[in-house]
Parts: C-alpha cells; sequence; structure tokens
C-alpha cells in the first residue's frame, strides 16, 4: 500500500499540515511510501517520496480524481488535514475496488449535508484507476461549481444511493478511519482522525506544540 495526499497551493498552514501528516504515517505504517499529489506551482513538501504533478489547468475536483486515476495498485489517498494513528494496512483484506468511509458515529452525521454525502473522500483507499476515471468523466460533465468543489464526493454518493456504481465499494465505519473529533482530546480511539472544517484550529496547535509536532 501507498499514500498519496492531495495539496495544491503555497499556503504554509496547510503545508505545515502536510507535514503533520506525513510524520503520523512515518510512525504508524513504518515503511509505507508517501505521495504527494499536487500541480505543477506548489512547492514540494519535504518528507515525501515522491511529488507527483498533473500538469494543465483543470479544476480542484477534477484534478484530485485524475491523481487518483493515475495511481495504480493498492492506495490509500487521505486529505492534509489527517492524523493516521494506527497501521489500516489491514482494510486491503477485504475484496473491494474501492473503500470508503460513512458518518455513523460521528459529528458529521448530524449535519444537513450528510444527507446527500454520507460517505466523506478525505479517507479512500483505492485499488481500481477505472473506478475514479469513471467518476471524471461524469464529473467533467457536472456544473462547473461541482468540478471545483464536492462535484467527486457528490457523484459517487448519489451513484452509490441509486446502486448505479459498477464497482465493488466497501463502506467502513466513519467512526474508526474518518473521525472529526469533537474537540482537541477527542479521537484517540481512531485509526484515523480527520481535521476538518474549523477542527483545523486543533492541528495549529499541535504544529505550535514542540512535542506533539514530533508526532
Amino acid at each position: 500500500m501507498r499514500v498519496g495526499f492531495y495539496l495544491c497551493g503555497d499556503d504554509p498552514a496547510y503545508h505545515a499540515m502536510a507535514r503533520l501528516c506525513i510524520a503520523s504515517v512515518r510512525k504508524s505504517m513504518p515503511g509505507v511510501e508517501v505521495h504527494h499529489l499536487t500541480d505543477e506551482n506548489t512547492p514540494e513538501i519535504e518528507g515525501v517520496d515522491s511529488t507527483r504533478m498533473f500538469k494543465g489547468d483543470y479544476p480542484l475536483a477534477v484534478r484530485r480524481m485524475l491523481h487518483n486515476a493515475a495511481c495504480e495498485g493498492e492506495w490509500l489517498f487521505i486529505d492534509c488535514d489527517v492524523i493516521v494513528q494506527k497501521d489500516v494496512r489491514h482494510v486491503f483484506d477485504y475484496e473491494f475496488d474501492v473503500a470508503l468511509t460513512d458518518r455513523e458515529g460521528t459529528i458529521t452525521n448530524e449535519a444537513a449535508y450528510a444527507a446527500v454525502m454520507p460517505y466523506n473522500l478525505g479517507v479512500s483507499f483505492s485499488r481500481s484507476q477505472r473506478f475514479w476515471m469513471f467518476i471524471v468523466e461524469h464529473l467533467q460533465n457536472a456544473p462547473e461549481k461541482w468540478q471545483q468543489w464536492e462535484g467527486d464526493q457528490r457523484l459517487i454518493c448519489e451513484f452509490i444511493k441509486q446502486k448505479k456504481m459498477p464497482f465493488k465499494v466497501q463502506v467502513l465505519p466513519g467512526y474508526e478511519y474518518n473521525y472529526p473529533p469533537k474537540h482537541p482530546g477527542d479521537g484517540t480511539h481512531a485509526s484515523i482522525v480527520h481535521y476538518k472544517g474549523q477542527r483545523k484550529a486543533h492541528l495549529i496547535d499541535k504544529i505550535a506544540d514542540p512535542q506533539e509536532g514530533r508526532m
């Protein structure tokens, strides 16, 4: 298994979060490769095994799906505001094309958007390039704002809901594999913690703390 995180831009805060993310993967899963998925304008981030640049003028969501589609083999795709706390390589013991996480048991399940997007792509396990290219093909025909943000996630959730997904999708508990903490000390039970939205402030606190920053 390889790990890929998607990050474009030169925002110092996001780059600092990415370094924490990389360190958490190194600590929890020694020997696993970590790759930065980005564009040609984003500065390289130290500590990765490679920087994969997808050149061209693409909306954010489309570029991300193209990156996923270009990754052959078994991959864990994560957002840069994710911390991996436990080894999750065992997930690939399941038979699937992709494995996605639900929102059951997490605070985001209480939000209105959970009904539209019950699965979150911030943590995605993949062994199928064809799955992501299938999403790219539909995303390119979606409204422009979807191509830029959330369209990939919305399409996948809708296809699963309507049972129109021609791939085997394994649903994993977000409580374990994609947990958004309610407060800084929350989430010790989870294998993967996702500091979504305003929770990024908790990661910034970790960056400011030398002990936490070493992961």
